[in-house]
């Protein structure tokens, strides 16, 4: 598994937001999204809020609060336990916050009309943030997953 600082490093070498940070706000900021990714998973909440009273203080407050929410709701399942879980759902797409082949994603779990499936795809093998992707391509090689429960 990469550390916080190797995903980073990675994500600043597809994206570039060290050189130009203008390029991306609050939402679109890869090097965030990483840190939440990192807090929510290790329940590190301090991690976050001082990334972010460092980065985006204006944001702190609500984002902490949407934060939170999620860290309540985040479970890690097995493989088998996904499966089933999707089927008893009749959940079609997955949305995660890094790439939805990366070990470490966490995704929410989504109901599409099936002639929507498609257009909510398209792309997305290369998304390497906020990308969509079928519950069996998120788990390929993959023996436990993170998921937002509703």
């Amino acid at each position: 598994m990469p550390t916080l600082e190797q995903r980073i490093e990675e994500l600043n070498r597809q994206f570039g937001f060290r050189e130009n940070p203008e390029d991306f706000n609050f939402e679109l900021n890869p090097e965030r999204i990483a840190y939440k990714n990192e807090a929510l998973r290790t329940k590190n909440r301090d991690l976050y809020a001082s990334y972010l009273a460092d980065n985006y203080p204006r944001q702190l407050e609500k984002e902490m609060a949407d934060f939170d929410a999620k860290a309540n709701r985040l479970i890690q399942v097995t493989k088998d336990g996904a499966e089933q879980l999707f089927a008893d759902q009749k959940i079609n797409l997955l949305k995660s916050d890094i790439s939805f082949k990366d070990p470490d994603a966490i995704f929410q779990m989504k109901k599409v009309n099936e002639e929507d499936l498609n257009w909510h795809l398209e792309g997305h093998e290369t998304d390497l943030l906020n990308g969509n992707s079928r519950p069996y391509e998120a788990l390929d090689g993959k023996s436990n997953i993170w998921l937002l429960k509703d």
